[in-house]
Formats: structure tokens, sequence, C-alpha cells
């Protein structure tokens, strides 16, 4: 079993932070590229039985439901999970009850804010009502599976605001809540233009803000930005953060067999011309070394709420973990950063706060030393 990911990248407008490869597009564009996409799927021979299916973007709700249906043809319906990110106000009632038929289980809602004022800062096409009435109709139509999406430290975001964010949150109460703090990417308009965000220190109160109200609401915070209630973990990103492998069709879509990691090129016209010509959209490719696999664990691994299995993945990576590290684990441990007990390794809650700088701590101390293989 594994995890597939399909890349829709068209967009109504390019929000000022967003950094990923998407498309403003007119709509006589969409056909052709979910063609593309079908016909990707067939020239790999990918023959596997998913266990999840993915459609993210972009904003994948806005093409016609008939066209992701096309393409879930193209695979078994094995699948636990299928999940369409969406933007609010991109879900008609019809659109919900065509999800319904073609297998669509999960829905991610790109809200971001439930305040108007946020909104319209962020560049984001959308009002806070039209969260509120998607998520009415998502629930009408029998969805019993939703994530909602916010970003906490937008520009002049206060804590007043951040709590009515929460709130309305809760008071909706989906499966799944995932939070992430503000990022400025270069490649976003907010990157190249930077505005004025929150210090580090009101970040950390955001972040703490939200595991408090969210936990205290029955939530479970399985990873560093994603809450959910008891059973409702995202399946697939869970794929991707336990080292499954997983496949990734469209253009700039990304795929890992276990060995190696390869990529799609970001570029429309290339993916269009080497389809096309009957050729894999392939742009680049590693092999991963055992050092890289014991990295990868590592940073992935302590992402998750539950950490990592240090012996586990010494194991797999057929490497073991250098003394050095084991010492900056001690450092860390004393400074109330992290928890180990010799076997299992994880982020304290103080920890989370400071989890990049954590992580890159104790990868340095990996990276600067000889990790030894196991024999």
């Amino acid at each position: 079993m594994s995890a597939i990911y399909i890349h829709i990248p068209f967009c109504e407008q390019r929000c000022y932070y967003c950094a990923f490869t998407v498309a403003v597009s007119p709509q006589e564009t969409y056909q052709p590229y979910v063609e593309r996409v079908a016909r990707e799927i067939e020239l790999s021979g990918f023959a596997d039985e998913p266990h999840t299916i993915y459609f993210g973007g972009g904003t994948p709700s806005i093409v016609p439901a008939s066209m992701i249906a096309r393409l879930l043809a193209l695979f078994p319906s094995t699948a636990r999970e299928i999940t369409i990110e969406a933007n609010p106000g991109t879900l008609p009632p019809e659109k919900l009850s065509e999800y319904r038929e073609i297998g669509i289980s999960r829905i991610s809602l790109g809200a971001q804010s439930l305040e108007d004022e946020d909104l319209a800062r962020a560049g984001r096409l959308h009002q806070a009502a039209a969260v509120f009435t998607d998520f009415e109709n998502l629930r009408r139509a029998g969805f019993t599976n939703i994530n909602l999406d916010l970003i906490a430290g937008l520009p002049e975001q206060r804590m007043a605001t951040w709590r009515r964010n929460l709130a309305a949150v809760t008071r909706l109460r989906p499966e799944h809540v995932s939070i992430y703090m503000l990022e400025l990417e270069e490649r976003s308009a907010w990157g190249r233009r930077a505005p004025q965000i929150q210090t580090d220190e009101e970040f950390a109160a955001f972040y703490e803000e939200a595991s408090s109200r969210l936990e205290s609401c029955g939530y479970v915070q399985y990873e560093i930005s994603n809450w959910a209630l008891p059973g409702f973990e995202c399946r697939h990103n869970l794929a991707y953060w336990t080292g499954v492998p997983y496949r990734g069709f469209g253009v700039s879509a990304h795929s890992y067999d276990g060995s190696r990691r390869y990529w799609n090129t970001a570029s429309l016209k290339e993916y269009a011309e080497r389809v096309d010509a009957g050729l894999p959209p392939i742009a680049g490719e590693e092999a991963l070394t055992d050092d890289m696999k014991l990295t990868e664990g590592l940073l992935l691994g302590l992402r998750q709420a539950r950490g990592i299995d240090v012996l586990l993945q010494s194991e797999r990576a057929g490497r073991r973990y250098p003394p050095e590290w084991f010492a900056k684990v001690r450092d860390l441990q004393e400074a109330g950063l992290v928890h180990f007990d010799q076997r299992t390794l994880k982020l304290t809650p103080r920890g989370r706060l400071v989890a990049d700088g954590v992580i890159e701590e104790l990868l340095c101390a990996l990276t600067s030393s000889t990790s030894e293989a196991i024999r």
C-alpha cells in the first residue's frame, strides 16, 4: 500500500504568503491539464493499491468534480482516505454531492482565518462568512471528516483576534485542525516585500494559546502543526512522516519509493511538453544514503508528538547515532526541551515552541560527525 498525491495548481488568485507552484489560469486550461495528469499516471505504469489519495494545490476545488472523478477512476478503489483541499466559496452544494458520489471522504478547508481583517491583509478572496456557510453545507452533505487550516501570526494580528479565531474553530468543531506559523518564503509576494510580522515571543504565545484551547476541547496534538479528535489523524500526512512510499503526479509533485526521491518539473510548459511527448515529467532525483535516511527519520520523527524510536531508526537506516549526538540530546534534555528514555526521543511542550532550533542542533550534531554503520 502507498500514498498518492495529485497536484492541481490552479488558483483564483495567489495569496501574499503563498510560495507553492500555482497558476492563475482561465478555466479552459483545466481540462487539458487534468488529461495530461491522467496521461502521466498511465505512462508511469503505477499499479499499486493506494492507501490514501490527496488532491493538493493550488485550489483543487475550483476544477469541476468530474475532473477529479476522471483521475480517481485510474486507481483501484482501495484508498481508506481521499482528501481534497478546498478554498471557502468554491464548494456549492451540488459539488459536495458529486464529491460524495466519487468517494471523497475528507475535506481540507483552507480558512486561514475566521476574521475578515486577517483575510483582507493576506490577499484572500473569501470572507469569513464563506467558511461558516461551507462548513454547514459540508455537514449537510454528510461529511464527517473535515480539516480547517489556520495561519497564526498574520501581519497586525493580535492575541484578541487570534482568540476569536480559536473560539470560532472550537464552535464549529471540525475533526481536524492544522495551524501554521506564518513564514515568509522567498517565492511569495511577502517574501519579496516583507511586511512587519510578529516577534518570536508573539508567535510562541499564539502557539501556546492554540495548543491550550484545542486540547481543552478534546483535540489531541499528534504533530507540531496538527490536532485531531481521536481517530481523525490525517492518514496521508502520517504516511509522509513515517516513511511510507508515496507517489506524486502533476506539476512539481514529489515521489519517494523507499530508497530514492524524485520530483516533477515545476514548469507547466515543460510538464505539458514532456507528457505530450510520452515522456515522464521528472526533473530530478536523488538516492538516499544511509546517513540521509537517519537524518530524515530524525527530522520527520521529531515533528510527531510520539517522537522517534531511536533504535528502530538506526536499524532501518543501517547506521548508528554517534556519541556526539547523544551528548547533545543530554544537553537538550537538561534544558527541558526534549524527553529521552534511552529509546524514544520526543520534544517537550517547551521544546515544540523552539522546534526548528532543537531539530537543527540535533541535525548538526548528527552531520558534524560520522555515524557508524551497523555491522
